[in-house]
């Protein structure tokens, strides 16, 4: 088995398009005690059907909404095309710091206050991510231990096995770490 990080599609989307580098997490319902912890250093992208997707998510984002939406109901296949390497982890509690990031991401800002605010200690958590796209996309069909409000699942399908390239070139995905100042 190897670990997996749910994230709305329209996300995934974003990140398998280069569009974004970051994810912002303040954890899930099943995330228990501890809250979210980044877990491993490399994972796959496992999309989430959302209903609020659109809500919470900026209109730049809502061509994707359609495409996902129009597929949502419990239990549908999903399909891996992702995987991301995890470059670096951060708890940010300055509300300040946080909405300067918002050029670099998907979400409206109040779905980033939402989760900023969701518990104590206020903050999120910015994962900055290296997204790889796998050649030939991986059919999965969810299992009961794959539902739920938790950030990290387990799927069967390895990494290695798997012929992928990276979506953001490298002179450029430095580029944007610099920009983000982190």
């Amino acid at each position: 088995m190897t670990p997996a990080f749910k994230e709305w599609s329209i996300i995934v989307e974003a990140l398998g398009a280069g569009e974004q580098i970051l994810i912002l997490r303040k954890g899930g319902i099943a995330e228990g005690p501890g809250g979210f912890q980044p877990r491993t250093a490399r994972f796959w992208l496992f999309p989430t059907r959302f209903h609020q997707q659109q809500e919470k998510t900026k209109p730049a984002a809502a061509i994707r909404n359609r495409v996902f939406s129009e597929a949502d109901h419990s239990g549908a296949p999903v399909t891996l095309r992702y995987f991301a390497e995890l470059v670096h982890s951060v708890f940010l509690t300055d509300w300040e710091a946080i909405a300067r990031l918002d050029p670099c991401h998907f979400w409206t800002e109040p779905a980033v206050r939402e989760r900023f605010e969701w518990s104590q200690p206020a903050g999120v958590h910015v994962l900055i991510v290296r997204v790889y796209k796998i050649d030939t996309p991986i059919p999965l069909s969810p299992t009961p231990e794959m539902s739920g409000c938790k950030s990290w699942i387990e799927v069967p399908c390895a990494f290695d096995a798997q012929r992928f390239s990276p979506v953001v070139p490298d002179d450029a995905f430095r580029a944007r770490i610099a920009a983000l100042s982190l």
